[in-house]
């Protein structure tokens, strides 16, 4: 009994030691953002409203994104790591960087020409026009933020969290001092986007000085292999578009709630507001533990070590609710003073200390789901949270939440309480399916996509035929499925994949070139026509004039 006591302190503090920096640098990735907001909404109301929409298009089109898809680097690295093919992780960086980098592409496309999709949604034309200035602006911090990512997922998988951190911190850092400056000297909405791309840019800068100074590639890294960077791509779409859902089918929901929120009343908005902002701060902790728990449990996969990735995952489990009370219950006993740290309006203040109670349930199933989440993430079952989340959210949380609006006449209330219903039916659900694992078999599949991932125009393990060598496994059974990898068919591939980033290059550039050159901003044209009549300018023609 005593030794297993131990051994559940001892993976405590393991996931602890793991969780607590993740939590942190989640947490500024979080603020940054949310400082630009600040300083624009003392600027003027047309740029605080442009910041608001320009980041929650960023964050539906890009960071939910970002996260989703690099869900597909955490289950790979993970299990490579906890193999012997150590190697292997370079060239899965590799291969990481350059998917990444395609998929920013595409969404760039989109960002660059999100005026007219704005405006086709019945968004109002000035507002839709400087938002589309802000996010030309935030475009190379998007880029900034996808390459972070990736490398905080390699890094992770490694034990390796001080790197993020510290670069969190001195981005953080930069964003205090230089949105400072954009206030004072009212240097408007471009320069605060500008300055955030600079506090992503840091923050990557930070990272990849941490490998190169203190070498922590020595060990994984085989050198450029730009040939088997362009192969065997599969794989990382097939764990990272489920993975997207995963993580942008839940964003999207809350985006809606609030939006719903904002039909009812301006107060009722707020209050929406301040506990979505509340809510948004203490899901770091839970997500800070998911991610830990997801690279002890995928290393341990790889290891082919089945007995310890699931004792991590008990681990976690059973401590998963002391955590949530320690974390909610503030919050909860506190909630008619909090409020006012976000607004001295004491009808909308009253209005969030209503809702806040129902973070004590919304904290529990964040830590139960979390947990559960990184098991099938560590497994590469992405598909299977995906679908857990929308039958969850969508066919159980949003209807009862707009049956209590609408019918029940609950108010916001009722809707909190629909989607509280649908994310704890969530939370069993990951429970449901974690419990019973079978760990035995998920060892073998992460051994088995560890070695397909290597035979990749890897001359030690093709033949002459190029027929893939498949290894037994630690408890004496063998694989005998022997898949074909022919250079011929990677090479078709690969030329296909080039083809692609030109286009997406060419039409990202033409798309650039058209807004800068011939496309006249109609906020610019608006502050232009004042000066001609010598009328009164708007306070956002300040930001180029």
């Amino acid at each position: 009994m005593s030794s297993h006591i131990n051994g559940f302190i001892q993976e405590l503090k393991c996931i602890v030691s793991l969780a607590w920096p993740l939590m942190l640098t989640h947490l500024l990735r979080f603020i940054n953002p949310s400082l630009s907001i600040m300083i624009c909404g003392h600027l003027s109301r047309e740029e605080l409203d442009a910041a608001s929409l320009a980041n929650s298009v960023i964050n539906v089109l890009g960071l939910s994104i970002d996260m989703g898809f690099s869900t597909a680097s955490e289950t790979l690295f993970c299990q490579t790591y906890g193999s012997k093919k150590r190697k292997l992780m370079g060239l899965l960086l590799q291969r990481a960087l350059l998917i990444m980098t395609m998929l920013f592409g595409i969404l760039a496309c989109i960002h660059i020409n999100i005026e007219s999709i704005l405006l086709l949604i019945g968004q109002n034309p000035i507002i839709s026009s400087l938002t589309a200035e802000y996010i030309t602006y935030i475009l190379p911090g998007l880029f900034f933020d996808f390459m972070f990512m990736t490398l905080a997922r390699y890094l992770e998988s490694q034990n390796l969290v001080r790197p993020m951190v510290l670069a969190a911190c001195a981005g953080t850092v930069f964003t205090l001092f230089a949105q400072t400056f954009v206030l004072q000297w009212d240097l408007g909405l471009r320069a605060s986007a500008g300055f955030l791309s600079i506090s992503f840019g840091i923050m990557l800068l930070g990272e990849i000085l941490y490998i190169f100074r203190y070498r922590v590639y020595v060990e994984t890294w085989g050198g450029c292999d730009l040939l088997g960077a362009m192969s065997e791509w599969g794989i990382f779409f097939r764990l990272g578009i489920p993975g997207i859902l995963m993580i942008a089918l839940e964003e999207w929901c809350l985006e809606l709630n609030t939006f719903v929120a904002g039909t009812i009343s301006e107060e009722i908005l707020g209050a929406q507001a301040i506990a979505f902002q509340i809510q948004s701060i203490i899901y770091m902790i839970p997500l800070g533990i998911s991610t830990a728990v997801n690279v002890r449990v995928g290393q341990g996969l790889g290891a082919f070590n089945p007995t310890a990735a699931k004792f991590t995952y008990l681990t976690a489990l059973t401590s998963t609710v002391f955590i949530a009370f320690l974390t909610a219950a503030p919050v909860v006993l506190f909630r008619h003073s909090v409020s006012f740290i976000f607004t001295s309006d004491v009808e909308v203040a009253a209005k969030a200390s209503e809702i806040l109670p129902m973070l004590f349930i919304f904290q529990f199933c964040e830590g139960l789901a979390g947990v559960s989440e990184a098991v099938l993430i560590a497994c590469g079952r992405q598909v299977l949270g995906a679908v857990t989340i929308f039958f969850g959210y969508y066919a159980l949380g949003l209807p009862l939440s707009f049956f209590f609006y609408l019918k029940c006449d609950l108010g916001i209330i009722g809707m909190w309480t629909g989607i509280a219903i649908g994310f704890f039916i969530t939370a069993l659900t990951y429970t449901f399916f974690a419990l019973r694992t079978d760990w035995v078999q998920q060892s073998r599949r992460a051994v088995k996509t560890v070695q397909q991932q290597s035979t990749a125009f890897a001359d030690n393990d093709i033949t002459d035929e190029g027929v893939v060598r498949i290894m037994s496994f630690s408890d004496g059974s063998e694989d005998r499925h022997r898949p074909t990898f022919t250079r011929r068919s990677c090479s078709h591939a690969v030329r296909f994949r080039v083809f692609l980033f030109i286009l997406i290059g060419f039409v990202l550039l033409a798309s650039i070139v058209h807004r800068k050159t011939v496309a006249v901003p109609l906020w610019f044209e608006r502050c232009v026509e004042s000066l001609r009549l010598n009328s009164t300018l708007a306070p956002f023609c300040s930001i180029d004039l």
